[in-house]
This record gives structure tokens, sequence and C-alpha cells, in this order.
């Protein structure tokens, strides 16, 4: 008997296909890998494992060799063909113990194979080994992709950033004498406002690579949403008016949070800053803070150029760039949400946006209150 005390790691539960066309078969690799934290998904045949691979993304695919008019090579060979679903590791299970169909397997690109009988704890040792070796795969993928985007940002938009502050200084230096004074005033706003964007950008950047470090200090405590907004509105108050912007709040909840306050200071601080690079003058945003049970809510929303639908999803993806200039051409990395949450998801919370082209942006996160 085998003891059930095998957990994955992962933030879901994996997704294991059986395709074999013998019901006796799947009962009994049911049975075997009810025994694993996962969740199972069935086909009986070819067709139907393409069907159902097309829905159901698996992260591991058992797959019997032996089928009627789609047998398991030819399913192999199709989903390796595919770019959505070629990386998606598949072992085979076969009666056949001859080389050459055990050859045939891996050179469709098969990572493993079970031959039946099956023996329980070889198939479950082997079913879990596979499944962590995908997860590594993906993790170090993550890394990867996070790495590129860091250096991205710091060769791309530093740079940029940087250029911008020298060419007005060096047409500052070979202008002075024709130069009026409405003329430097407005060069002058200029260098500022780049010069706070950098600043800004640098300081995400020390932020999330601390992050990824693990060397970020991590310290929640109990403190009141009011004060956090107050704190936040000195800060950008004026930033908001400049643009004529009203920048307003409404606590709703006397609720404390429990959370690390620099980190939340962070997320509103990024929150704002976005929703003032794109809402137009003459727009509204406004904080609003709303308390139940278990969580406080805090939102950010203006009336500013919304979200396409289809890009939503992505501002939170490391690995994709997302950069829209504000309604004065202020610049962006996409930095921020991604920043805002990984140090939402550090305090037990959730984030989220509700957009629409042309009708504002809300952008909202959740965190505990004290037990």
């Amino acid at each position: 008997m085998i003891e059930k005390d095998v957990e994955l790691k992962g933030q879901k539960k994996p997704v294991i296909l059986i395709v074999d066309d013998i019901p006796k078969n799947i009962q009994v690799l049911g049975t075997l890998l009810n025994q694993i934290d996962c969740e199972l998904a069935v086909a009986m045949n070819g067709q139907q494992a393409l069907d159902t691979v097309a829905r159901v993304k698996p992260d591991l695919i058992l797959l019997d060799v032996m089928m009627p008019v789609m047998d398991g090579h030819e399913v192999c060979r199709r989903l390796k063909k595919s770019e959505q679903t070629r990386d998606i590791p598949i072992i085979f299970i076969t009666a056949k113990t001859e080389t050459e169909d055990i050859i045939t397997g891996f050179e469709l690109g098969a990572i493993d194979y079970i031959t039946k009988p099956f023996i329980g704890n070889e198939l479950l040792a082997r079913v879990k080994t596979h499944l962590s070796l995908k997860r590594t795969k993906e993790i170090l993928q993550e890394e990867v992709a996070a790495k590129n985007k860091f250096f991205s940002i710091i060769s791309h938009d530093l740079r940029g950033s940087f250029g911008i502050i020298l060419s007005f200084v060096q047409l500052i230096k070979e202008n002075r004498e024709v130069i009026t004074p409405e003329e430097l005033d407005e060069l002058l706003d200029d260098i500022g406002n780049t010069s706070k964007n950098t600043l800004n950008l640098l300081e995400n950047l020390l932020e999330w690579a601390r992050a990824q470090t693990g060397r970020i200090k991590f310290s929640p405590e109990k403190l009141k949403p009011r004060d956090l907004i107050a704190e936040i509105l000195i800060t950008y108050k004026e930033i908001a008016r400049n643009k004529d912007i009203d920048l307003s709040s409404s606590v709703n909840t006397c609720s404390p949070v429990f959370a690390d306050k620099n980190m939340t200071l962070l997320i509103i601080r990024n929150l704002v800053s976005n929703a003032i690079k794109f809402t137009p003058k003459k727009g509204n945003i406004n904080i609003d803070v709303t308390g139940s049970d278990d969580f406080v809510k805090i939102s950010v929303t203006d009336t500013g150029v919304g979200i396409q639908p289809d890009r939503i999803e992505n501002l939170f993806q490391i690995d994709t760039k997302i950069s829209t200039l504000g309604t004065e051409n202020e610049q962006g990395n996409g930095l921020g949400l991604v920043l805002c949450k990984e140090f939402v998801e550090y305090n037990k919370g959730t984030i989220g946006i509700d957009s629409a082209p042309g009708k504002g942006t809300t952008v909202w996160f959740t965190l505990p209150v004290p037990e």
C-alpha cells in the first residue's frame, strides 16, 4: 500500500491527462494518481486527447501507445508540432517493450515510458519526477524572463531618461543667450519631470531587485488605512494639481490592516502615479477604502484613457513589455504594476484591474485585517 504523503508544491494543482482506450487501465491509473495532489482528466482515444488538451492544457500526459484509429505515436506527433502544446511532457504507457517502439516514442518527443502492468511505486515516482522537472523548467524560464526585463529597463529606460535630461541641459547651454525666461521655465519643468520619473523608476528597480534576491525587509504591523492615504495625498496633491486633476479620497472603514508599511505605501504610490499619468487635464482620481470582516480593499479610480481588455492580464507580467505614453507623453516602463502585484502577494492580498477604453480605470488591492 502506498501512503498518500506526497504534496506537489506550486500555486495550483498540476493537471494530468490519462489517455487509454481501456476503462480498466484508466481506473487503475486514476486510483494510483489520486495519491498525488493533482487534478485528473481522461480521454479514451486519440482525438478526444487532442480535444481535451485544447480545452485544458495539462501539465503531464500519460499516453497509451496502442489505440484504434489514432495511436499514441500520432497523438504525440501532433502535439509536438504545435507551439501551444509542444512543451507538455508525455509519458508513453505501453505493453510493448521492443526497442524500436521505445526509440520511436523518444524520437517523437516523449520524455519517458512505462510498461504494463503498472508498478505503483515506480509509476508515481516517475510522474512526480517529471512534474517537478516541468515546474523547475518553468521557474527557470520565469527567472530568465525577469532578468531580461530588468536589464532591458536598465539599458533602455534609464539610458533614455538620462539622455533626455542631458539633451535639455545641452539645449540650454547652447542657447542661453536667446532663450526667453518663459522658455527656460518650460525646459526646467521638463527636466524636473523627467528627473522625477527617473527617480521613481530607479526606486522601483531597487525595490524589485531586493525582492527577487530575498534581501527585502518584510515587517508587517497593524496600520490604519486613513493614515496611509493621508500620507499619499500630501505627496501627490500638488503633482495632480499641476496637471489640473482633482485627487480625493473616501475612507469608509475604520478597520486596520496587517501589512508592511513601506510596501503598502509603495503600492499606493505606484497606483496613484499611474492614474495621474493616464488621466487628462480636468480629470478626477479617487482613492477609496472599504472593509469587510477579513480584509480591507483599497481602490484607485481615475477618469483616464482606460485599458483594452486583452492588455490587462499582461500588465502584471514581468516578461511582457507593456509601455504606454501618458496623456502628456509621460514615459512608462511597466515595472510598477509588476512590483505592486509582488508586494500585495507578499502581504497575503490580491490585486486586480477593472477598466474599459475611454471609461477610466480602477486598480484595487486587498490587505488582511489583523487576526
